[in-house]
């Protein structure tokens, strides 16, 4: 009990110092991120430094030009959205930003003949098309941008986003709390006359202003999306009215598109990754295979005994496959931890900073208990190619290997079964016989299509009655057997059938074998009670005769003439009946405990030769006294079987003991140990004293002894509990009886099988 308690320390111990391995590693990760960061950073700078910086600060300035373009254009299209709204009816580009009589001031001031007004309009309105989708469809989705457009007369806003950028006009708490908050905005008013001014503009270089005025006064947009037309065209182009339009980003890198940003975010993160992050993975990983394969050496801890063992190699290299999958998620997830970029803004999220912070940390803790729990688990399990070795391995882990088994083993079961079929036995002839016409006669019919159609239905009415006839036939002779099994039922165990059953000939024959069966019951049932007979006789014999002993010299205690070398000499017998007495009350508690499977047996490893020489020796005077040599043949090594230490000793001692009672004096009785790979064997045998005038299993039954006289002192009940104790643990017990030669035969069936 204290042994199993504390190998389920040791067991616990086990678990609790691999999953402190896995925190401390995991925690030591999270607690490296910083770190990391930072020579990530001097890695990409030194990186940076090594190219053409220039042709990176110009690819730069394009794209802030782009972008300034970009929201350029966004100006027209919102104001654009914004007229139709508040009109309530959809109108053109052209119907917005050019006069509607542009034709007639053509006339007035060109002189040539042909007019441009109409091929204009419509190059205009597709542009602005273009410029529409591309607004919505990209300009707002790439970078991302929030922005709000105010109609200076009426206050309606119109946006597409919950914040409200109207409060970057006002010089509030709340407005300077805002602006903290972006990377980006600025502010567009038009005035009646369409004139535009920027009075706030943040996260670009103040220059950038004088460059949107540029594009405002020059229309040099219009001039590059518009070809071959002449700049009085361009002059007429009106520009928004009596608005405000506002644009605000969060976004770090807000001036460059999502792929721009893409590329930029792709190689923070593979300077995370360069820069230590798989170095430190890498060394984490070698150490857990490292811990993984040596510590399961210390056998007290019984790591590497649990669920690790039950895992197949299939499961082991999906593992594989998961942890080499998602490493490129897990810097990802790594790189924007350390750097912060998971957390929220306070003004657009009701979660504090530092809750979210602990959320990501522990999400983080998570992810890599697992990554660092899966590579553990996979390591213990790949361990057993070693403990188990390659072949059993290959055999007992691989379920591709398991199932390819089992398919044979059914495929040649199901061949075998086919082999199996006699055929020539008459049913089977007969169904192969049916089938083998029928399969002819469709055959035949099929060949020659709608005639073979015609003929089918009659064949169908033929065959109809044919099977009723031969139901028919089948329910007769099964009526037959059912009235001679309702008269076996009722007693009558001399029926005979004689009639030919046809498909149940078979159980015909079954139930003549139940006839005899019944008989033997009951020739068993005679010769139980026989025996339930010769029990109490033999009971109350035994019990009787030292009773009855021990009665006798107690009288002859209690008379006074006698004298004290008579009195010690009573005192002595009566101490060997009483001891007689108990032990065969005790024999009586063990059978009858032993019968009623109410034995508790107390499994452990025990060396079967160590205890077969302990018995022999606790028994050595007394074979010394019956004058019976005893040889042994044992093998060198071990025998180590999984028994009941007490019982498997009551066993050997039974059967020495009855070598000491029953074997002939100055002869040599025998115990041999044979194994072999699943069983072991012990073979006793004696050469009997008195004639063996008994079956065998007659003498293994309780209160069953050689001496049929019953004079020497026994319970009769030794063999009898020898074998009720070697069948509970599992063994086999058998006597064979050759002449005078007795020998009992005990199998006992090695561990693990």
């Amino acid at each position: 009990m204290l042994d199993t308690k504390l190998k389920n320390n040791n067991k616990l111990f086990g678990y609790v110092l691999g999953f402190m391995l896995l925190t401390v590693l995991s925690v030591s990760m999270i607690l490296l991120y910083q770190p990391i960061l930072r020579n990530s950073k001097d890695y990409l700078h030194k990186l940076k430094n090594q190219g053409n910086t220039s042709i990176y600060e110009l690819e730069l300035e394009n794209d802030k030009v782009s972008f300034l373009q970009n929201i350029y254009r966004g100006n027209y299209i919102l104001y654009w959205e914004l007229l139709q709204s508040k009109n309530s009816q959809e109108m053109s580009a052209s119907e917005v930003y050019l006069p509607q009589n542009l034709m007639e001031m053509e006339k007035e001031n060109e002189e040539e003949f042909y007019s441009y007004a109409d091929e204009f309009r419509n190059n205009f309105s597709n542009m602005m098309d273009s410029w529409y989708h591309n607004f919505y469809q990209s300009t707002l989705m790439q970078y991302p941008l929030n922005y709000a457009i105010i109609d200076n007369s009426t206050g309606k806003i119109e946006t597409n986003t919950i914040n409200h950028l109207e409060m970057l006009l006002d010089n509030t708490d709340l407005a300077e709390k805002l602006k903290k908050e972006l990377t980006f905005y600025a502010v567009f008013q038009y005035n009646e006359e369409g004139v535009l001014t920027i009075p706030y503009f943040y996260g670009l270089e103040e220059e950038k202003v004088d460059l949107l005025q540029t594009l405002e006064l020059n229309k040099n947009l219009f001039q590059e999306d518009l070809n071959n037309v002449k700049n009085w065209y361009y002059e007429q182009i009106k520009a928004p009215s009596n608005v405000t339009i506002i644009y605000a980003s969060t976004g770090e890198d807000f001036y460059r598109d999502s792929w721009i940003q893409q590329d930029t975010q792709w190689m923070n993160t593979w300077s995370f990754r360069n820069g230590g992050f798989i170095d430190l993975y890498a060394m984490f990983i070698i150490l857990i295979i490292v811990v993984g394969i040596f510590l399961p050496f210390k056998k007290s801890l019984q790591i590497g005994t649990g669920i690790s063992t039950r895992i197949p190699l299939e499961v082991n290299l999906l593992g594989v496959l998961l942890l080499t999958s998602s490493f490129e998620s897990v810097v990802q997830i790594a790189y924007e931890t350390a750097s912060g970029n998971q957390i929220s803004g306070t003004n657009y999220s009701i979660i504090p900073a530092w809750v979210q912070q602990s959320l990501i940390i522990v999400i983080n803790y998570i992810v890599w208990m697992l990554i660092f729990g899966i590579c553990y688990l996979i390591v213990l399990s790949m361990r057993q190619v070693i403990t188990l070795g390659p072949i059993r391995y290959y055999k007992e882990k691989i379920l591709f290997v398991k199932l390819f088994r089992s398919l044979w083993r059914k495929t040649k079961s199901m061949f075998t079964s086919l082999s199996d079929i006699d055929l020539t036995d008459p049913t089977n002839k007969a169904i192969i016989k049916i089938l083998s016409v029928n399969f002819v006669i469709l055959f035949l019919l099929c060949s020659i299509w709608f005639i073979g159609i015609a003929i089918l239905i009659p064949y169908t009415i033929i065959l109809f009655f044919l099977l009723r006839k031969y139901s028919n036939d089948i329910k007769k002779k099964y009526m037959i057997l059912l009235q001679a099994t309702n008269k076996m039922a009722e007693g009558n165990l001399e029926v005979d059938i004689d009639e030919n059953l046809g498909v149940f000939e078979p159980m015909k024959e079954e139930l003549n074998k139940v006839q005899k069966g019944f008989r033997l019951a009951v020739e068993e049932e005679m010769k139980s009670q026989k025996m339930k007979t010769e029990l109490i006789t033999n009971v109350s014999h035994d019990l009787k005769t030292p009773l009855t002993a021990i009665i006798t010299y107690v009288n002859l205690l209690k008379e006074e003439n006698v004298t004290e070398e008579e009195r010690r000499m009573y005192i002595n017998t009566l101490d060997n009946k009483s001891q007689r007495l108990k032990r065969l009350i005790e024999d009586l508690f063990e059978i009858s405990k032993a019968s009623s499977n109410t034995v508790n047996l107390n499994l452990v490893e025990i060396d079967l030769v160590s205890l077969i020489k302990q018995v022999i020796l606790e028994l050595n005077d007394k074979l010394s006294e019956s004058k019976v040599e005893l040889r042994t043949n044992y093998p060198d090594e071990k025998i180590i079987l999984r028994l009941d230490s007490e019982k498997t000793y009551r066993i050997f001692e039974n059967l020495i003991v009855n070598i000491i009672k029953y074997a002939m004096p100055y002869s040599r009785a025998y115990i041999d140990i044979l194994t072999n790979s699943e069983t072991v064997t012990i073979t006793v045998k004696n050469t009997s004293a008195a004639e063996l005038d008994f079956k065998a299993d007659e003498i293994s039954e309780r209160f069953v002894r050689g001496d049929k006289a019953r004079n020497t002192d026994g319970s009769g009940l030794g063999l009898a509990i020898v074998k009720s104790f070697a069948e509970l643990q599992g063994g086999k017990f058998h006597i064979v009886l050759d002449g005078d030669l007795f020998k009992v035969l005990l199998e006992f069936p090695k561990i693990g099988r």
